[in-house]
């Protein structure tokens, strides 16, 4: 176990700042490239990422939770609100699925 570190600390390899920003840079357009290619695909993975983190969190906070449920009004303006925000980014031909 001890040599596995030796030999990562001989692969350690320094960088200077602008080496680090011209990969963010350069990793960053690659994202936008892709994104501008498969825009359909970006957003399932996108939708799949938040969803994921949503579970996360809401498991993080379940015992939290349980009191928010009881307050029916505070429910009522988060749903409205999610809906709201939902609107704005879901296409025309779904938004008749949304209850007014």
């Amino acid at each position: 176990m001890i040599h596995q570190y030796e030999d990562l600390e001989k692969n350690i390899v320094p960088v200077s700042h602008d080496q680090v920003e011209q990969q963010v840079a350069s990793k960053s357009s690659q994202v936008c490239h892709y994104v501008d290619e498969q825009p359909v695909k970006s957003v399932m993975i996108s939708l799949g990422v938040g969803i994921g983190a949503g579970l996360l969190l809401g498991s993080m906070f379940r015992g939290s939770v349980k009191h928010f449920s009881r307050d029916q009004a505070f429910m009522d303006r988060v749903g409205c609100s999610i809906r709201e925000s939902l609107s704005e980014i879901v296409p025309a031909s779904m938004k008749k699925h949304f209850r007014s």
